[in-house]
């Protein structure tokens, strides 16, 4: 039987889509235990694993040298150099990537294996599919959230708190909950709970920048845009409740320990993509229609469910979780 003792691991997916693979991946390191994993993919995404997982290294998937992976012909010297000490790839990817696997084995890798990083069709959840694959190649396990392990928090959050998190943006704009929403529920739940409120945007919501800075200066709240993960994910530890839409920070917030989550689903399908979490609740538009995405093909042309979710809503539920961490923290004093 062969030994695993290297494994190469291809996922080159949005944030959102690493953090779904969390418990395959914990489960991929459990069950080849002493082996230790290399990524091909975003650096800065997997390096918010890098103290959760075996990491040896990182390597950049968007760099030339990959790309005759992809291509025909014999593998360059240094492809097959750099590949030749890893026993098993695994190749994280929507569909089965056939030449990227044969090539991989070609390079020396003598175990290739493929496993779907997200459904394309049906309401199959993300971690659930992804278990089942692996079952087919022996491990066997039931998917469980995951936590990252994020270490000390920047400096970025002044004073204790308690903190309020809102990221309002998403990869996609039809799956935003109207910003005008965001704004009444962060005055009402700051003025009601003595909360402070930082707002969290990232490379997709450049043009809403400008909204946000006049946002977060009328109320005295803080704006943090386009800081690196790491720290964000620090950040977010440091806060009692988060609020966002389906977007790749939603499941950064669920996968570190602190805050309680609120996850606004609008035209996704919260049972193929929402992140796992006790502290997690999922709250999903008053619309017949949604989900109605086919796949990540969102057909509505505007947000009308998200806009018929009313801040009232989202009131309500924060509510009695704010109000059962302050009587918490009463106690403990």
């Amino acid at each position: 039987m062969l030994a695993i003792t290297q494994i190469l691991i291809w996922h080159q997916g949005a944030l959102g889509d690493l953090l779904l693979a969390g418990p395959a991946l914990a489960a991929i390191s459990r069950h080849y235990s002493g082996a230790r994993i290399t990524a091909l993919g975003h650096p800065e995404r997997w390096g918010l694993r890098a103290k959760s997982l075996p990491l040896d290294e990182v390597w950049n998937s968007s760099d030339a040298m990959w790309a005759s992976l992809f291509g025909k012909g014999a593998l360059p010297l240094r492809i097959r150099e750099r590949l030749a000490r890893f026993q098993l790839a695994l190749v994280f990817s929507p569909r089965p990537q056939t030449t990227l696997q044969d090539r991989i084995h070609q390079a020396g890798i003598p175990l290739v294996q493929w496993l779907p990083s997200f459904p394309e069709t049906g309401p199959d959840a993300v971690a659930a599919l992804q278990a089942r694959h692996l079952a087919e190649l022996g491990l066997h396990y039931v998917p469980v959230p995951f936590q990252l392990a994020v270490g000390d928090s920047p400096a970025e959050l002044p004073g204790p708190g308690p903190w309020l998190a809102l990221a309002p943006g998403s990869g996609q704009t039809r799956k935003n909950w109207p910003l005008s929403h965001y704004y009444e529920v962060s005055r009402t739940l700051a003025w009601q709970f003595s909360l402070k409120v930082v707002w969290l945007a990232g490379p997709a919501e450049e043009a809403a920048l400008p909204y946000l800075k006049a946002l977060a200066q009328a109320q005295s709240h803080i704006l943090l845009a386009n800081r690196p993960l790491v720290r964000v994910a620090r950040v977010l530890s440091r806060c009692r409740l988060y609020l966002g839409n389906d977007s790749g920070l939603t499941h950064l917030a669920a996968a570190v320990a602190g805050p309680d989550v609120l996850a606004l689903f609008g035209p996704t399908d919260p049972r193929v993509w929402a992140p796992l979490g006790p502290q997690v609740q999922v709250i999903s538009a008053p619309c017949s229609q949604a989900p109605c995405a086919a796949g990540r093909t969102i057909p509505c042309p505007e947000p009308h469910c998200l806009e018929a979710l009313l801040p009232e809503t989202i009131l309500a539920a924060a509510a009695p979780l704010l109000s059962a961490q302050a009587q918490d923290a009463a106690r403990r004093v």
